[in-house]
């Protein structure tokens, strides 16, 4: 996937919505030159019920790589997340709060426990997880990585991930990618920001 790489770190002047303000306000954030779809996928939501890339669409999506055994990343970002969805109630309306994703990428560790882990950061967040041949495909199409380490002797393994949140649009093409620590109020700033941006151009073309 192309992407513009001056954007991996750069300064977004944000028009203060409701002091008529400038906020001077640094994003970490790398964006596509043009949005590319998501691959055909399986897997399976915290609820049983099947989760493929047509749950990307119609609606935006922030999107977390991790496992439900990580220690502190995981628990972090996710909570990270939970505060930047809390800061857009304030700016979009409640149908257009993004649909949070946590996929998990230990299915043998991560299945059992799914529904409780993500419900503990927020009870509306989405829980996936399947096949590692399955997990790879969205992981791949998503521009993130992960590695199970091999087993050692006493049976564990240390597994490698992302830690980026990445952020699909309606259209289910991945818009952006974004390097953790989030700011809340303003990454819930831009968000809202792409949201009227995409709805101009839609109406554009």
């Amino acid at each position: 996937m192309r992407r513009r790489l001056a954007l991996s770190a750069f300064l977004v002047l944000l028009a203060a919505g409701l002091g008529g303000g400038a906020v001077r306000a640094e994003i970490r954030v790398v964006e596509p030159d043009k949005p590319e779809a998501l691959p055909a996928f399986t897997l399976s939501d915290h609820k049983g019920q099947p989760f493929t890339a047509e749950r990307y669409k119609g609606q935006w999506s922030l999107t977390a790589i991790g496992f439900t055994a990580c220690p502190d990343v995981c628990p972090f970002v996710l909570s990270n997340i939970a505060e930047v969805v809390n800061q857009m109630t304030l700016r979009v309306r409640p149908d257009n709060l993004p649909q949070v994703v946590f996929v998990g990428v230990d299915p043998q560790r991560d299945a059992p426990v799914m529904a409780d882990y993500v419900a503990h950061f927020d009870p509306r967040f989405v829980g996936v997880t399947g096949t590692h041949e399955e997990l790879a495909r969205l992981v791949k199409g998503i521009d993130g990585f992960y590695r199970i380490g091999k087993p050692k002797k006493d049976g564990d393994y240390e597994v490698q991930h992302s830690a980026s949140v990445f952020v699909t649009g309606p259209d289910g093409r991945v818009h952006a990618k974004l390097s953790p620590p989030l700011d809340p109020g303003e990454v819930a700033e831009y968000l809202a920001r792409k949201q009227i941006a995409y709805v101009r151009a839609q109406r554009n073309n």
